[in-house]
């Protein structure tokens, strides 16, 4: 199958699967701006309220695209990142007229999404019940450290705290290395992304019911979900969870092998049927019939062993060659990609997982795209993030129906 036609029934005016649904964002940082970039790139209005002065403080976080000196507030690859195809006004919601302003716009949304510490919303008078007044059937989406109830649920947690207490840095590291941490925002974007699945679970129980209800994500839970058999293999099985590297306890081949030329193969080879295809591919036929390596139990028992043969064997020839012999023999493999290796491989860009966005001061600018392909309503990135308070005058005056008076006076006194 060839791109055009995956797509040959693709709607032509670019509205993807969420078209027609509003969402409205006071999130900040990382996993509630992740949750509301999803909705957004699926094809949903989503509407960022942040602090009149500086707004989400993510905005000001290094790197900054080249030409800029971190001063502009529109040039920090986090928020250009994670406030991708969003509209942005301002609003301070510590003030009595930002809270009834938001209230306004909540009545307007389907789906509302919050990331502050559990019961700051609630306090400002724009918790769910708050709000689920004035709009009955929205879907209120909050996302924290350790979820709206509980035992921690008031205490402050971000993506590294998410890592450390949700499993993954105990299972992360060298045998006889300390725990690590991931060394990408893996807390942030997959509470981000389970709020959003909420959000749409939630969505599609209003269309059946007409009732909305409260999605509550968190980092802890993120983790906990993504630990695969280890919570279920502790609790009943007696596993011990081990730090192992790039590599696994369960058997060999998987782990990394440097090739000749500097760069790394990963081999996946536990399978039996894949260690015998392997073993021709590297032309040691007499491995599929050693008793150190004849079947996934001896091949456990001899990690080592079976690590060195192939070491051998990658170090003698350049990556290109190696990954060429095992992908013709279908032994499952991928080389180590850095970040440029990726921006320089036609298949990300064919599948649009590199994708370009015009920025006004900055030109176009690499993001990475919606990972998920839709056949008749595509889901993309849409537009660049937008500069703070960008939308201010469309959705307050358009939306909500202020004077440019009335928001003349607002801006004044520091709500908007």
């Amino acid at each position: 199958m060839n791109k055009s036609e995956f797509y040959k029934d693709a709607r032509t005016d670019g509205r993807g699967p969420l078209a027609g649904i509003r969402v409205l964002e006071a999130t900040n940082y990382g996993a509630g701006p992740i949750c509301g970039m999803v909705l957004s790139d699926l094809g949903a209005e989503s509407i960022k309220c942040e602090q009149p002065q500086g707004g989400d403080p993510i905005r000001a976080w290094p790197p900054y695209v080249c030409g800029a000196n971190g001063k502009d507030l529109w040039s920090g690859v986090w928020g250009l990142t994670f406030n991708r195809g969003k509209r942005a006004v301002t609003l301070d919601l510590r003030q009595p007229e930002g809270q009834d302003l938001f209230r306004r716009l909540a009545a307007q949304a389907d789906v509302v999404i919050e990331n502050f510490l559990p019961g700051t919303m609630a306090h400002w008078g724009l918790g769910y019940a708050d709000l689920k007044a004035v709009k009955p059937d929205l879907i209120y989406v909050s996302i924290s450290g350790f979820g709206q109830w509980g035992p921690l649920s008031g205490k402050r947690g971000l993506d590294p705290v998410g890592q450390a207490m949700g499993g993954v840095m105990a299972a992360t590291g060298e045998a006889d290395g300390p725990p690590l941490r991931v060394g990408l925002a893996i807390a942030d974007n997959m509470s981000g992304w389970l709020g959003a699945l909420g959000a749409l679970a939630a969505l599609h129980y209003r269309r059946n019911t007409g009732c909305g209800q409260w999605v509550d994500a968190s980092l802890i839970d993120a983790m906990l979900s993504s630990s695969d058999v280890k919570l279920m293999g502790v609790a009943n099985a007696g596993m011990q969870v081990r730090r192992s590297g790039n590599g696994t306890d369960l058997g060999a081949p998987l782990d990394i092998f440097p090739c000749a030329d500097g760069e790394y193969l990963f081999i996946h080879a536990l399978y039996d049927h894949l260690w015998r295809r392997l073993c021709e591919a590297i032309e040691r036929p007499d491995l599929k019939d050693d008793p150190r390596t004849r079947d996934w139990a001896a091949r456990a028992a001899n990690i080592p062993f079976v690590n060195e043969v192939l070491g051998e064997w990658t170090a003698a020839r350049p990556l290109a060659q190696a990954q060429a012999s095992l992908d013709a023999a279908g032994v499952t493999c991928g080389p180590v990609l850095s970040f440029p290796q990726i921006l320089a491989t036609a298949h990300y860009r064919e599948r649009e997982g590199v994708v370009e966005l015009n920025h006004p001061t900055y030109g176009p600018l690499t993001h990475y795209g919606f990972p998920t392909k839709f056949s008749r309503t595509p889901a993309r990135p849409r537009s660049v993030a937008p500069a703070l308070g960008q939308d201010n005058e469309q959705v307050y005056g358009e939306l909500l129906g202020l004077s440019a008076a009335e928001r003349q006076a607002l801006t004044a006194r520091g709500v908007i």
